[in-house]
């Protein structure tokens, strides 16, 4: 199991937020946990450390207005699940424009299940 190191505190996702490839518009999974600086991806298959991926989701909480954002993001760790044929990806947000970036931090502002 990897050592996972984060900078910011990430909050547990409550509904569901399904990610795709922003370029071919693949289904890489779910978003487990969210931070202003990295999420957790729960994905069907592996992906490979150091990979960058351009990712897509509806950025939703509750009753708020939902948002579709578009993040950059670089695979920090990939850690087989308890699971069969489910994987937790940790992914470091590399790029996102200022815009996505202010409705992100709101987001985490607004979640309340912190993640130990």
């Amino acid at each position: 199991m990897a050592t996972h190191k984060r900078k910011s505190v990430r909050k547990r996702v409550t509904a569901v937020m399904m990610v795709t490839n922003a370029f071919t518009a693949e289904s890489l999974g779910r978003i487990g946990n969210l931070s202003k600086e990295g999420l957790m991806l729960i994905a069907p298959k592996a992906l490979s450390e150091e990979h960058y991926l351009q990712l897509g989701f509806v950025l939703q909480h509750g009753t708020q207005v939902n948002r579709k954002v578009e993040i950059g993001v670089q695979v920090s760790w990939c850690d087989q699940a308890r699971t069969a044929n489910t994987f937790w990806v940790g992914c470091r947000i590399v790029d996102v424009s200022p815009d996505d970036a202010q409705h992100l931090a709101r987001w985490v502002e607004l979640a309340e299940e912190v993640v130990p």
